[in-house]
């Protein structure tokens, strides 16, 4: 089977995740991304579509906060 790819949008989504190396919520990838920022909802839905994708994964944090953490590193993405 073949790998999916990713869009220019979800590779900034990813981008930020891998840059930041660690696990976050919608409002810290808003916090990475330069003037204008994308809405809030934005950011979300792509993380779904990652999610969906299995590019990424996630949890439960505090409250009705998700956590998001790669699956996948970059270097084996860029690979495929």
């Amino acid at each position: 089977m073949k790998q999916q790819t990713l869009t220019k949008s979800e590779m900034q989504v990813m981008n930020v995740l891998w840059e930041m190396q660690r696990g976050a919520s919608v409002g810290d990838i808003l916090e990475y991304y330069p003037e204008p920022k994308p809405a809030y909802t934005t950011i979300a839905t792509f993380l779904k579509i990652l999610t969906h994708k299995g590019f990424v994964d996630r949890k439960n944090g505090q409250g009705k906060k998700f956590i998001y953490t790669p699956l996948i590193t970059k270097e084996k993405y860029l690979r495929i």
